[in-house]
């Protein structure tokens, strides 16, 4: 069930009035609300995800207690098993069978009958942070059920995200009962969810039919058409993927919870650090907390820090999905942020801070950092590991003569696009002042005709067939 199709837009509706309208039955009416949404991908999807979500809920009960740290195992052990089996097993198999020169027919036929859980690495990662919080002690384990099945599958971000931490959550859906129907959370939550239908159906579904056009044919690309595919392949990735995190975040302020932001506009990043900064920030900040620190992080001189880097990256590759595209794109960001702490070392900070004072210094990093990120997403997007490679090597090899008019309109393309980039950072950076000056300069009458214009845009660009959002894969 898409955010973009009308049986969505009536399960939400349903719920925000019964929601408004029986304050004391809030939790409940959340968790059926969730076990509905979850339901429309498959009954036995979510029979899977409520024994999951139980086990892990029973074992965190006693996580603190004297079996704590058998009872953490076992809880990552079940999450990180169930992901590997719907997600890596097939293709961990089929590489065995490649290197071993044997075909294992009866299990390949068992795995390609599996249909990967919509949002099982995200609710995996969910479950896994919050019974590591509760062991380490940040936050108390939930005694209830409703409340925990609330916290893990709030249909809202179940899907793709972001990733919610329990004491930042939890705390939220302990107090539904004293949420106020506010005008204001209606009219944030308008605008965020209204911000992301138009980047999902204005722009990533349009970008997207040219973008599968290119990379189809991605081996008789010539470098010009290359760095084409990977500019608009690089916007459509950000406004689908940002399309839907805005829209949770818009359909928590229908319930007066916030969710939450998960991109700043990463385009405008000068460097690897930057980027993981902006770009899906609940996830980096995961395999921060979860997976670089437990390495060690930092702590154990600048060789260890590089290598802890570099896997961790590598890990976050192989969770988007289970090809060695994938885990060359985390291993290519791995290598950027290695290659940006040695350049920091060596500058010194005080140099560095001068130098990001200087306007074309910043410029000219983003600039790099833009066309460097692009060539990684050739390995996010291609299909195969030699087609990326062979495009990204073409794409280091242009000439003038590959400048035609098509490539030039796709040039322009891919230009417009990141000045409209450029503009929703400048829009987010001063929203407080331009919402003051829009409120208090613009009668309501003509503030009406442009809410209407905008629906009557995102009507406009409503097709028959709603394409589902990129994360949805992973």
């Amino acid at each position: 069930m898409f955010f973009h199709t009308p049986e969505f837009l009536v399960l939400l509706l349903l719920n925000m009035v019964v929601f408004y309208m029986f304050p004391r039955s809030r939790l409940y009416v959340l968790a059926l609300g969730n076990a509905v949404f979850y339901g429309a991908t498959g009954v036995g999807y979510l029979a899977l995800f409520i024994a999951v979500a139980a086990i892990t809920f029973v074992c965190t009960l006693g996580i603190r207690g004297r079996h704590g740290i058998l009872l953490l195992t076992a809880t990552i052990v079940l999450n990180v098993a169930n992901l590997v089996c719907f997600k890596y097993a097939m293709f961990m198999l089929t590489n065995v069978e490649r290197l071993a020169g044997i075909e294992l027919v009866e299990m390949e036929t068992f795995f390609s009958k599996m249909i990967l859980p919509v949002g099982i690495s995200f609710y995996t990662f969910q479950l896994i942070a919050y019974a590591v919080d509760v062991y380490k002690g940040k936050l108390e384990a939930t005694r209830s059920p409703i409340q925990f099945w609330v916290f893990i599958s709030f249909f809202g971000q179940l899907v793709a995200g972001p990733i919610m931490r329990g004491k930042d959550f939890l705390p939220q859906i302990e107090r539904l009962t004293n949420i106020r129907f506010s005008g204001s959370n209606m009219r944030i939550g308008a605008a965020y969810f209204c911000l992301g239908l138009v980047k999902k159906i204005v722009f990533a579904d349009d970008i997207a039919e040219e973008v599968n056009v290119l990379f189809e044919r991605s081996e008789q690309l010539n470098g010009m058409e290359g760095w084409a595919a990977a500019y608009l392949f690089a916007f459509q990735i950000y406004f689908d993927f940002s399309a839907y995190s805005e829209m949770a975040v818009g359909i928590g302020y229908f319930f007066g919870m916030k969710l939450d932001i998960n991109f700043r506009t990463p385009y405008i990043s000068g460097s690897g650090t930057e980027f993981w900064r902006r770009w899906h920030i609940t996830l980096s900040s995961f395999i921060k907390d979860y997976i670089y620190i437990p390495l060690g992080g930092s702590r154990q001189g600048r060789f260890r820090q590089y290598t802890n880097l570099f896997i961790a990256m590598t890990v976050s590759g192989l969770w988007h999905g289970a090809a060695w595209t994938f885990l060359a794109w985390g291993m290519f960001h791995g290598l950027l942020l290695v290659a940006h702490k040695i350049y920091s070392g060596a500058l010194g900070a005080n140099r560095l801070d001068a130098l990001r004072e200087h306007m074309l210094y910043r410029a000219l990093t983003i600039i790099a950092f833009f066309h460097i990120t692009c060539i990684g997403w050739v390995f996010f997007r291609a299909d195969g590991i030699g087609n990326a490679l062979g495009m990204v090597g073409r794409m280091l090899q242009i000439h003038p003569s590959q400048w035609n008019g098509s490539v030039a309109l796709l040039f322009t393309v891919a230009a417009g696009l990141y000045i409209l980039h450029i503009a929703e950072y400048l829009f987010r950076k001063h929203a407080g002042r331009i919402g003051s000056l829009w409120h208090g300069l613009v009668p309501s009458p003509l503030r009406g005709l442009a809410y209407a214009g905008l629906i009557w845009l995102i009507i406009l660009f409503l097709r028959g067939e709603e394409s589902s959002f990129i994360y949805f894969q992973f």
